[in-house]
This record gives C-alpha cells, structure tokens and sequence, in this order.
C-alpha cells in the first residue's frame, strides 16, 4: 500500500509527432498548407509574405513592421474603425511581425466563424488602407517603444553585441521596429509603396490550422492576386574586426545585462541538432554549466540561458544574463571560460540537455496559432512541415562523443573560442576599468547610439 509521503513513479511520456500537414496550390499558384488540429476549436490562419526586414530602402527602417502593425487599421470598404468592428462581431483577432526571414500575418478566428474570417483576411491582404492617420498612430506607438527600449539594460545588451557582431549598417545590427533616425522618416506614402512590392503572391505561403481545416473551403484567397518579384535576402556575413566588447553605460542602471554571440550553422546544416543540444548543455537548462556556475555556485545571477536560432542564412548563438554590477565583470570572464573550456561534455550533461529539448517540443507546440507559425516559417526557409519530426528525431539520437554529429564535435566545431562577441549595459563608470583588468577592453556608447 502505497504511504502518501512515497514518491509516485514517473512513467515515460507518450509518443508525440508534429500534426501532419497537407499540402496544395490554389489556381493563383498560392502555397497551402491545411494542419487538422483536433480539439482545437479556435482557427489560425496565416501567411507568410516575402517581406524581409533587408528589403526596407536604406535609411527606412522599420517599414516593414510598419505596414503589418498598420494593415488592420482600416481597409477600402471598412473605413477608420469598421473592420475593426467587423473583426471584433466576429470573435477575429489580428497579429503578425516582420524580421530577418519575411513579415507574417494571420487571423484567428473560432471555427465557426471561419468563413466571414477568411473575408475579411482577404479584403485586408487586398484593399488595406495604409492612411496617414493611422500611420502616424502607429509611429507615436514606435517612438514610445524606442523609449521604453532606451531604458531595458536586456535589449540595449542584446543591440550592443548585434553592434559587435554584424558590420555597420547591417539590417541585423539595428532594431527591428527601427531607428531613432528612421523612424521620423516613415509616412504612408513609403508604407504604401512596400505593401505593394511585397505583400504579393511570390513565395508567399498559407497556412490554415485547427479542427476540421481539411475541409474548409478556401478559395476566397483566390481573390489576392497581388504578383511581384522575390525580394533579395542578403547573407549575413559577420564584422571582420572592430570592436570585441561594446558596453552601453545606463548610470542608473542597478544591475549588468549581458549578451554574447557568435554567428554560426542554421538549420539546414547536418550537424544542428548537435549544436541545438550543445547550447543546451552549455546554458540551455537550469542543470547546464553556465547556470550552474553563475547562478547555484557564484550566486551572481538568477538566471544564465544559451540557445542557437536559425537565420535566413546561417545562424547564431547567443548567452544571455543579468548580473549585480560589482560582479558583472567576473560573470562575463567566468562565462567565456565555461564557453572555451577545453573540458567536454559528460554524457550526463548531454543526456538532460538532449531529453530536455524533446520532451518540451509538444508545449512549444500546443495551439493552431504556433503550430501554423512554425509551418509557414519552414515552407518559406524551403523545408518540408516534416522538418520538425525529422529534427527531433536527430535531437534523440545525439550523444556526447562517437558519432559524426556529437555534442562535443557541434561545440568545437561550430562555436570558434576567438569570435564571441559581447554587448554589456550597466553603469560603465564600474564596468569598463573591471572588464578591462580581465582583458576586455570595452567601447563604451550611450543608448542614443544604439538605437540611432
């Protein structure tokens, strides 16, 4: 009998895969991917347009943002706030964002309500509106946002050691919603003319998921027919010199927020699963050695994370950390010599890494809503909807050492002990002369600077 002091017995989780995806063409060449879902009564729908956040026109960006937070706003024959009251009778919602890869936008909706939805979705990919008006509503949001950001030490850490990583001027060195400077320069005339460059048929996808999608009918989308030319995605190619370490000094600041990253493989390479369970070892669980060392031993930091994420082209790794600012300067030093220690993985470390990232993949995947996002971001970057099962299927396999692809082999080979770059925001006046006793002579600039 059991005592209810006894610890219960953790049985091993059921089997999970990725929901099967079905792929077709509409008569407009338009990419489809219908995910039935099951018990998942809310309907996502999105798509995923060919406008990167490179195709902005030099010293324009955050147009691309722009235009996908705008877009709802109003359209041809829901003037100033109809469509969003249409929307709102319906039980719509509305979302998307624009980054390195292409913008995404989409409509949730209850299936019951799916049709009026799917209306509705195409009427705004066709006749949005873009007015000054709203245009300039969405500017004040983005000058607030650029304010708020001027005070995060996390996000100005993260711009730093983007500064520090990609060359000057690079799309992926500068905020997403854009510049100080750019921002004064967009108007409705610029959104107008993005929107009809980019938000077009060429390689664009849709994605519909939820219950019952396998027999929607979805030939309203047969309505946007808007054509144009594939925009040009420029491989991101990282700094040759300048500087290592770049600390963005907030004098009020009461702690040291830290980013440091290394351009690296993307998803396409064999060997990224290794890498995935690598960082994973190296700073992507609570048991991992930066965590430990940072956080359990040193008690500098609540927490220390790791992770690598695909870009168009390649990828890039990343730790990320806050720390009080007496020891700011050591946690940076004693993470760099976790990150180029020459001590490897144990297959103890490797194994929770690896259980860890497979046994989360079913909660990173639990609604229609994530679930097509994910779907529409692999047809776009050219993979199969297959391309999760097949990753985690290589995640399971992954060992520390004796196979082409290990953890150990992913680490030393994909993560180069010379190219960390580092982005730092605290108070420089007790960060730079501490950093620089450890040999990392940091350029310092103010907030202004990296968001300009």
């Amino acid at each position: 009998m059991m005592n209810l002091n006894d610890r219960p017995d953790v049985q091993p989780g059921s089997p999970w895969s990725f929901p099967t995806c079905i792929v077709d063409d509409l008569s407009t060449g338009l990419t489809v991917v219908r995910v039935p879902m099951p018990g998942q009564k809310i309907i996502t729908m999105e798509i995923g347009l060919d406008a990167p956040l490179s195709a902005e026109p030099a010293g324009l960006e955050g147009l691309a943002g722009l235009v996908v937070r705008t877009a709802d706003e109003s359209t041809t024959p829901h003037p100033d706030a109809a469509f969003a009251e249409a929307m709102e009778s319906i039980g719509a919602s509305y979302d998307g964002a624009a980054g390195l890869a292409g913008s995404h936008v989409g409509v949730d909706v209850p299936v019951t309500r799916f049709d009026a939805a799917a209306e509705l979705f195409v009427e705004l990919l066709r006749t949005t509106s873009l007015a000054q008006t709203d245009i300039s509503r969405q500017l004040d949001m983005a000058r607030a946002s650029l304010a708020q950001t001027s005070q995060r030490g996390s996000a100005l850490s993260g711009l730093a050691a983007a500064r520090a990583l990609w060359p000057e001027g690079s799309r992926s060195a500068l905020p997403t919603i854009g510049t100080l400077t750019s921002v004064e320069k967009l108007d409705a005339e610029a959104a107008r003319e993005f929107w009809t460059a980019h938000w077009t048929l060429s390689d664009a996808v849709l994605v519909v998921a939820g219950e019952g999608v396998e027999d929607l009918d979805l030939s309203v989308f047969e309505q946007w027919t808007a054509t144009g030319s594939a925009a040009e995605i420029v491989p991101a190619t990282p700094r040759v010199g300048g500087p290592r370490v770049i600390l963005v000094d907030r004098p009020d600041a009461v702690q040291a927020d830290m980013r440091i990253q290394q351009a690296t493989v993307g998803r396409a390479h064999p060997g990224w699963a290794a890498l995935k369970v690598a960082c994973g070892a190296l700073g992507g669980t609570f048991g991992s050695r930066l965590n430990q060392v940072l956080r359990e031993d040193k008690g500098w930091s609540y927490g220390v994370g790791m992770s690598a994420r695909p870009l168009p082209d390649g990828g890039v790794a990343t730790v990320a950390g806050s720390f009080r600012t007496e020891v700011g300067a050591d946690a940076i030093a004693e993470a760099l010599s976790i990150l180029t220690s020459d001590d490897d993985l144990r297959d103890d470390e490797v194994d929770s890494a690896r259980d860890h990232l497979v046994g989360i993949a079913p909660l990173q995947y639990d609604t229609a809503g994530s679930v097509a996002h994910q779907v529409a971001a692999l047809v776009r970057a050219g993979l199969a909807p297959t391309w999760v099962d097949d990753h985690l299927a290589a995640v399971a396999s992954v060992k520390a050492d004796g196979q082409e692809w290990s953890a150990n082999t992913a680490w030393r080979q994909f993560l180069n002990p010379d190219d960390w770059r580092i982005g730092i925001c605290g108070r420089a006046e007790d960060l730079a002369p501490a950093l620089a006793e450890r040999g990392l002579e940091a350029v310092v600039v103010n907030p202004t600077e990296v968001l300009s």
